[in-house]
């Protein structure tokens, strides 16, 4: 879901160290009443050449990317490759090891927003069919190591992967090798900002776990049931994992204060990304960096680098669920719309949401990744909450949109009757009907 365009100066205004009301304006200029509020998905899905099993390069994406311009797409071109394509239904875009992201448009409806993704992937499995390519719904590529992977030439993403490979980190693997689900909802009041920016950091492990859905790496077991919340450990603490703001006492400017904090990775200007990795926004705002100086679109462009459980861009992104089919990403979307837009169910949401420091969230992160519904970290039962969360998700949109609720059956069946992560299927069939044959999770877990 494109973030709103309501800043309240021009984007090309300057500020300094003096103008952060600028910036908590800037949140609360994304503030809408409930009668407007919409839910947007974004999905990723990894693409492979079904004869080698090789992942696609960046020849292949810019073909999948410019086919949409068959549906009325308008293309964006990016020294000479195909970036963007722009429907008024949703968009495509593509992530650092050729990921092909969906990106729907906001809708009222579950049922809109399920059109909106069958119109997508028939397009998809088309030309699949046509040049001979898998895409499939998981967190992690079961398949090809770092080294095999194909990057795709971004601007963007050529000042953000060596800064990401720095320390020790492995980004790349989350650049290139990991994929999820995302839902985008509005908020009200600073009140109901809060509340929903908590929930879905504080919530996040937990929903993490319920959709875990990674539990490959290079043709084996990974020892994980979610490889991808484990490539985010090791990636960047400066800028993932439950953000600080949301441990305590939420405020806008506590919100504020931390972004600030966080390191830059670029800036924008006519078209270029300017280098300024690993100065803190403060700094930038003080002092400048690379030959530029602060500009307001600035700050929103420094938040679209924050990856947390759950992101503040004018709109609330919750982000902790790896990628799945059709089903799955409806029944996480309906799983947020119940939580957040009922206030019933977002009220209690707030009491159950675990209640840690920022230690204790990693130690719970890096057991969910681990062991998904089963972590139990600092007297923190997953999947008791789990099975909580989704009956308050129930109840939510039982109240608030009922036809609506069935989406999530599957997380019903799942997660509250049988206590399993999509995760916890694959390995069975692992060790079962494939005979520890994980080239099979291609076939499983293929949508076009």
């Amino acid at each position: 879901m494109r973030p709103s365009t309501g800043a309240p100066l021009p984007p090309d205004r300057l500020v300094g160290p003096a103008d952060r009301d600028l910036f908590v304006a800037h949140a609360r200029a994304g503030s809408k009443p409930p009668s407007n509020w919409a839910v947007g998905p974004e999905v990723e899905l990894i693409g492979f050449h079904r004869a080698s099993r090789e992942r696609i390069g960046p020849d292949t994406v810019d073909a999948v990317v410019a086919s949409f311009e068959s549906l009325g797409a308008t293309l964006t071109i990016e020294d000479g490759r195909r970036i963007e394509a722009v429907m008024d239904w949703g968009w495509i875009t593509i992530e650092p090891g050729g990921q092909i992201e969906f990106s729907g448009a906001r809708r009222a409806s579950l049922e809109e927003t399920e059109a909106d993704i069958a119109r997508f992937l028939a397009h998809l499995r088309s030309v699949a069919e046509d040049r001979g390519l898998a895409f499939i719904a998981c967190g992690f590529d079961p398949l090809r190591a770092s080294s095999e992977q194909h990057w795709v030439t971004k601007r963007r993403y050529a000042v953000m992967r060596p800064y990401l490979s720095i320390d020790g980190r492995r980004g790349w693997d989350m650049m290139c090798r990991t994929a999820a689900i995302q839902v985008n909802l509005d908020y009200g009041s600073e009140a109901d900002l809060a509340a929903k920016f908590v929930v879905g950091n504080r919530l996040g492990p937990v929903v993490a776990a319920i959709f875990a859905n990674s539990p490959f790496e290079e043709g084996r077991l990974s020892g994980y049931k979610s490889r991808r919340v484990a490539a985010w450990l090791e990636t960047d603490s400066d800028r993932s994992g439950v953000s600080p703001a949301a441990i305590g006492a939420f405020s806008v400017e506590r919100f504020v204060d931390h972004a600030i904090e966080v390191p830059m990775i670029f800036v924008r200007r006519d078209g270029r990304y300017v280098d300024v990795a690993g100065t803190p926004f403060s700094r930038f705002l003080a002092d400048g960096a690379g030959g530029e100086h602060a500009r307001l679109a600035d700050y929103a462009d420094h938040l679209t680098t924050l990856f947390t459980e759950a992101r503040l861009k004018q709109h609330v992104e919750m982000r902790s669920a790896d990628a799945g089919g059709p089903a799955e990403v409806l029944a996480c979307e309906a799983l947020w719309k119940g939580l957040a837009y009922d206030g019933e169910s977002l009220d209690a949401a707030v009491q159950l949401a675990p209640d840690l420091d920022r230690a204790g969230f990693v130690r719970l992160q890096r057991d969910v990744a681990r062991r998904g519904l089963e972590a139990q970290t600092d007297g923190v039962n997953v999947l008791g909450i789990a099975r909580d969360v989704v009956r308050l998700a129930v109840d939510g949109l039982r109240r608030l949109a009922p036809r609506e609720a069935g989406y999530l059956d599957p997380l019903v069946e799942r997660v509250i009757d049988d206590g399993e992560c999509p995760a916890d299927r694959l390995i069975r069939e692992f060790e079962t009907s494939w005979r520890g044959d994980a080239s099979r999770a291609l076939d499983a877990l293929r949508i076009a």
